[in-house]
């Protein structure tokens, strides 16, 4: 798995190129972790191909675990985990309308 796309505003041509060639890569990443099924922990979003609610993986987070140590103790896929935060932290990097 790739790791975060750096995005050069030089490479594009305004600042709202920048931001939708962001927002799309994030999109591509999130689709790319998750997966919502509904008969899989009743729908609740998880890391793709596995039972594991991405909330639960904020509160492992959240309780100070590190994202190696939850991928290991938990067999769950390294880089999907760093793609999934990177995706979501390039989703929340940008002006927000008020």
């Amino acid at each position: 798995m790739d790791t975060i796309k750096v995005i050069d505003r030089k490479d594009l041509s305004s600042d709202e190129d920048w931001l939708a060639e962001r927002a799309r890569w994030a999109a591509t990443a999130l689709r790319e972790c998750v997966e919502a099924d509904p008969n899989k922990r009743s729908g609740h979003p998880v890391l793709k191909g596995t039972r594991f609610t991405i909330a639960q993986l904020f509160a492992e987070l959240a309780d100070g675990r590190n994202i190696a140590e939850i991928a290991d103790d938990l067999e769950l896929d390294l880089e999907m985990i760093k793609k999934l935060l990177q995706g979501f932290s390039i989703h929340l990097d940008r002006p927000m309308p008020q």
